[in-house]
């Protein structure tokens, strides 16, 4: 730091962080912003104006994940070694510009571990300076405590990440108990001690099989060391791993001293970061049987989303949907109010009755991812619906022209059967006169036939006459 302002904001920052995170409500925040500012105001007016700005955000992390083009030494061709860039711990302006930082950060981690689809609005930022400031700390450890989908292990995770640590978590099982859990531990250990790799170990209230995890867990946060967890030969080794290391440190190589070295190293190496919920009494109850949990670890309490947060998180989900832009921008409100709407109703309802209603953050996902379900489904069942009605409506239309093209069809034949038929009335007419003139001749022929009858007759007698 190069002036005296920025010493009195950084004092400031540490008196934040320190004192601040650890209250739970609005008040004793606000009591405390106030008396550092009168402090600050009454012994450094002159820096006050620029100590006292807001945000008050401070990291090391402005240089991390910055792509850089491959260089090349003109000489050789070869690339250039690569050289580490110093990590300064300085003030952020903005935050934006915390922003920028972590969107670059999650990019590289979606691109190397399981993915994940984070929010970045101005609260989690804040929790994101706050878990990097810890993580950064020598043997510094954190106790988050907020309720279920607030985002406790999703920014463990990316802080971890942003910290060059490694994340060690426990994988529950059938007849999961203490001494598969110690087994665990010794793995964590073999990491941190013989492998010298800096770790996050993530304890949630989902891991806490047995109330018994929890001392283990005590006895690490205080002493570093779960007692007994080894056997001689196990410590051995551990030992043996070490023992070079212990001599460029010039140590004596004697058996406690390398043990000390190990347990040193595995301290340096380890941030615990309990994520644990504030529903029902088991944190109090937690915290007074094993006070490590509070005495050897930085707090910091994940109070409920803020509507800028519920506003940021409703529009991320919703960016991917086909929605216009008229009703975008209601549906989301409409997210937001319902929310704070059940909040509110909570309160109400913790002052009447006594009792607890918590609207976490889940809920408000679960809420959102439930309307792009429901969404998704009535457009499936529209969509069906549609091509249901599209196909009836073809067959119709497709009725509809074949009839058309019959009744073109059967308007031609009619022509011709008409004329058809009109040919057949004048043959009808020829013969019947035809006929009635076959008619008139045959009478003439059939009264020819009697006259002829009558005169053969006359003949035949006059024949007769004749010859007689």
């Amino acid at each position: 730091f190069d002036s005296s302002a920025q010493v009195v904001r950084v004092w400031r920052n540490e008196c934040l962080r320190v004192f601040g995170d650890r209250l739970t409500s609005d008040e004793d925040r606000n009591f405390v912003n106030e008396t550092l500012a009168e402090l600050i105001k009454g012994k450094f007016a002159s820096e006050s104006s620029d100590a006292l700005k807001d945000p008050c955000l401070f990291g090391d992390f402005r240089s991390i994940c910055i792509p850089r083009p491959e260089e090349e030494d003109e000489d050789d061709g070869e690339p250039k070694e690569e050289v580490a860039v110093p990590r300064l711990y300085e003030t952020f302006e903005s935050y934006e510009d915390v922003k920028e930082v972590f969107e670059r950060v999650l990019v590289e981690y979606n691109k190397k571990l399981k993915p994940m689809n984070l929010v970045l609005f101005e609260d989690a930022l804040e929790h994101i300076v706050r878990l990097e400031r810890v993580l950064q700390m020598p043997r510094g450890n954190l106790l988050l405590v907020g309720v279920g989908g607030s985002g406790k292990q999703s920014l463990t995770r990316l802080c971890s990440f942003a910290a060059d640590c490694g994340l060690f978590e426990i994988t529950l099982a059938r007849g999961y108990n203490e001494a598969l859990f110690r087994e665990d531990l010794k793995r964590l250990y073999s990491i941190l001690g013989s492998e010298n790799k800096k770790t996050v170990f993530l304890f949630t209230d989902a891991h806490v099989v047995e109330e018994g995890f929890l001392e283990l867990i005590n006895n690490i946060l205080a002493s570093g060391m779960v007692p007994a967890l080894y056997a001689e030969d196990e410590k051995d080794s551990l030992i043996n791993a070490v023992r070079d290391d212990v001599a460029k440190a010039g140590i004596v190589e004697t058996k406690e001293n390398c043990w000390n070295f190990v347990i040193d190293r595995c301290r340096d190496n380890l941030h615990v970061v309990l994520a644990m919920s504030p529903v029902g009494d088991n944190l109090r109850t937690r915290c007074r049987n094993f006070p490590g949990m509070v005495n050897n670890t930085t707090i910091d309490w994940f109070t409920p989303w803020p509507v800028e947060a519920l506003i940021s998180v409703a529009e991320r989900f919703l960016a991917e949907e086909d929605l216009t832009d008229e009703l975008r921008p209601k549906i989301v409100d409409h997210f937001k109010n319902v929310h704070m709407a059940v909040r509110q109703s909570s309160s109400e309802y913790l002052s009447s009755v006594r009792r607890y209603n918590y609207v976490s953050p889940k809920n408000y996902l679960d809420f959102i991812q439930n309307y792009k379900s429901q969404l998704g489904s009535k457009r499936t069942d529209n969509e069906e619906m549609t091509k249901r009605l599209d196909g009836g409506l073809s067959k119709l239309i497709q009725a509809a022209e074949e009839v058309a093209k019959m009744q073109i069809e059967l308007a031609e034949k009619t022509v011709v059967v008409e004329a058809k038929s009109a040919e057949c009335e004048v043959m009808l007419a020829d013969i019947a006169k035809n006929t009635e003139d076959a008619v008139e001749k045959q009478s003439v022929a059939q009264n020819k036939d009697e006259e002829l009858a009558v005169l053969s007759e006359k003949i035949a007698i006059q024949k007769v006459e004749a010859e007689a």
